[in-house]
């Protein structure tokens, strides 16, 4: 197992170094130019004498190799850099962002893991009757309705019409964990209804391949009770797939969480991106964009040993 994770860790360290460099020198790619925008904008008319100067002292004068290099240096040390709008530690300000985002991500798929996960192993045990059907179709809609649609209809019928729900808005959970549950329900059901239909139908399709296999005719003669069958038998086989299908939807949220944190303004990760975009602030972009890869590779890395101790052919493979 040892030996397993740490072919799994040096593949995803790479993989993060490659994403890491490849950020650094896309993002100069991007029309505009950051001194233009910090001496007033597309209004302000700097002279060339202005424009250098704030080149210089933000360094964009340099070589890009050389920058990189230093950047490079400078994420080992755990360093972001500084935003060249604010000129604030860029660390401070995403660590803020990146908790809201992640309260906003964590609650939704843990209800698409869990509610997926139980409306699947229902409908493959009720097969054949009603029940069946309807599950089924509801995950149709669940993958038909894009964030975009799902969010204002939430908003329309819990905020507007029943007025139980507010809006839109973000309440800090220290200052008030109800004001902060009451402006989490709609975002992470907006943002866990695709995801719940996926492992849902990813569950109910795993259990049925897996319920007329010899070890669960096996266990059953043996006494075991239904629910000990599912539970010890079944699922553990049942899950691998699972497992991949949760993995790409962590990846699936945070980027459908930008539509989300829109629609309810909700001030996280994506919504700084955005704003860091707007002004061209390479500081912020690349360390978002680093932040965001680095979860995501993480999450593939929990994926692969969670396949391994599900499967233990796996890390002998």
């Amino acid at each position: 197992m040892r030996a397993y994770l740490v072919r799994r860790f040096i593949t995803a360290a790479v993989l993060l170094w490659v994403v890491a460099s490849v950020v650094f020198f896309s993002i100069y790619l991007l029309p505009g130019d950051p001194a233009h925008t910090i001496l007033g904008g597309m209004d302000a008319n700097p002279t060339p004498e202005q424009l250098r100067a704030v080149r210089q002292k933000l360094g964009l004068d340099r070589p890009i190799f050389v920058r990189y290099l230093d950047w490079i240096g400078a994420m080992g040390r755990g360093d972001l850099g500084r935003s060249l709008i604010t000129d604030r530690p860029v660390a401070s300000d995403l660590l803020t962002r990146l908790m809201r985002t992640l309260q906003l991500i964590v609650p939704a798929i843990a209800t698409a893991t869990v509610v997926g996960t139980a409306a699947g192993v229902f409908a493959a045990r009720r097969r054949g009757t009603i029940f069946d059907p309807l599950a089924t179709g509801s995950t149709l809609l669940g993958f038909s309705v894009p964030v975009f649609v799902a969010g204002p209809i939430l908003v329309y019928v819990f905020a507007l019409w029943l007025r139980v729900l507010p809006s839109g808005g973000y309440t800090n959970i220290h200052e008030s964990p109800a004001r902060f549950l009451a402006h989490v329900i709609l975002p992470a059901l907006t943002l866990a209804a695709a995801p719940m239909a996926t492992t849902m139908r990813m569950t109910r399709s795993a259990v049925l391949e897996q319920l007329p296999q010899d070890y669960v005719r096996t266990a059953r003669s043996k006494g075991l009770g239904e629910r000990g069958v599912l539970g010890h038998h079944v699922l553990r086989n049942a899950y691998l797939p699972v497992l991949t299908i949760l993995g790409l939807q962590v990846g699936a949220m945070f980027a459908g969480s930008v539509i989300v944190e829109v629609i309810f303004n909700w001030p996280g990760m994506n919504t700084y991106l955005l704003q860091a975009i707007g002004v061209r602030d390479y500081p912020v972009i690349q360390a978002v964009v680093l932040v965001a890869s680095a979860i995501f590779v993480s999450v593939n890395f929990l994926t692969d040993v969670g396949y391994a101790v599900l499967d233990p052919r796996i890390r002998y493979g």
